[in-house]
């Protein structure tokens, strides 16, 4: 039986001759250098939903271009430069950056930095959740949230819905751990059942735990190791100056 991507049919004997590969979630977009020190996290349906708007946002000043010359028409070019600065800062803006350092989460108006020396573990609870350990003078570590993968009560529910189903799913007679005729392999099967925050935050979390495991000394460093918080002043400036822009104009 043949092998598509790496991964197995079911039923096939494995092939030594085909590298293991890393399953990915459809709903989010995950991109790694070649070196895989890098990888990004972000929500598919997001990237989409900017380059949408991008398409209406061009299609409606080239109209405003050719047809309207008054003061109507720079309100509406100005509404829509006002939206665009919106729709990039909250939806192509947030994503989530594990490099060779730490964790970098992008959100719409600051970016927050935690160390792997901070990292205690990610989990998921409707968005993805680093936890940071507590530094020296402080009682308990931080909760940080990223507005890049999140998930709804609704998606939670059907993805224990789906695991639900698959454990009680028989497998071949004979074959122990082997999946039925039209299952999944075991590893593609577990990454479907999870939604897609549940994806990212289970990847971010084992990454942190190889880094723990290959620097277990560094672990102890967290006084040296504090999380970071920058405002993202160009993502604020996208969207506050178009606005403050269109409301003085409309004033006018």
């Amino acid at each position: 039986m043949a092998a598509v991507a790496g991964l197995q049919w079911a039923g096939a004997a494995p092939s030594p001759a085909l590298p293991r590969k890393r399953v990915e979630c459809p709903a989010v977009s995950s991109q790694q250098d070649p070196a895989g020190d890098r990888e990004v996290f972000r929500s598919a349906g997001s990237v989409v939903l900017w380059w949408v708007w991008v398409v209406i946002a061009v299609i409606t000043l080239a109209d405003l271009a050719v047809q309207g010359r008054d003061h109507t028409a720079l309100v509406m070019a100005l509404l829509v430069a006002a939206v665009t600065g919106v729709v990039y800062g909250c939806a192509l803006r947030p994503r989530i950056i594990a490099g060779p350092d730490g964790i970098t989460m992008a959100n719409p108006l600051r970016d927050h930095w935690v160390p792997w020396a901070s990292v205690v573990k990610v989990d998921m609870v409707n968005a993805v959740r680093v936890h940071c350990a507590a530094t020296p003078g402080d009682r308990r570590g931080k909760i940080l949230y990223s507005w890049a993968v999140q998930s709804s009560a609704r998606s939670a529910r059907n993805a224990q819905l789906r695991a639900h189903r698959a454990a009680r799913r028989p497998a071949v007679r004979g074959l122990p751990g082997r999946p039925g005729y039209g299952a999944y392999p075991g590893q593609v099967q577990e990454a479907l059942d999870r939604t897609p925050a549940q994806f990212a935050a289970h990847e971010l979390d084992e990454r942190a735990q190889r880094a723990r495991n290959a620097d277990p000394a560094g672990r102890g460093d967290v006084a040296h190791a504090r999380p970071e918080v920058r405002w993202a002043w160009g993502a604020i400036a996208a969207m506050v100056l178009p606005a403050v822009a269109l409301i003085v104009v409309a004033l006018i």
